[in-house]
């Protein structure tokens, strides 16, 4: 029984250095992008994935209140408050 569980740990350790560093790997978990409904983050910008390979690009919410624009700053979009100069979230 010991071996069964050193021998299922193994795998992940060696993926671990494959990929270089941990990778989003915990324990024996590796975590992935799914599918979700509501608008999030991701490697390809803001968007949301209704069924598989359909990716729908989208903002979230406008945050309450005044002066909130959507901007681009290079890799980073998002509400931005132009008075207070700080991005939502």
């Amino acid at each position: 029984m010991a071996m069964a569980g050193a021998a299922s740990a193994a795998p992940a350790a060696g993926l671990a250095k494959t990929l270089g560093g941990d990778a989003g790997i915990s324990g024996s978990v590796i975590q992935v992008h799914g599918r979700h409904g509501y608008c999030a983050r991701g490697p390809g910008g803001w968007h949301r994935t209704l069924a598989r390979g359909v990716r729908v690009a989208c903002r979230p919410p406008r945050p309450r209140g005044a002066f909130w624009i959507w901007k681009h700053d290079g890799p980073r979009a998002g509400w931005y408050n132009n008075r207070d100069r700080r991005w939502s979230r």
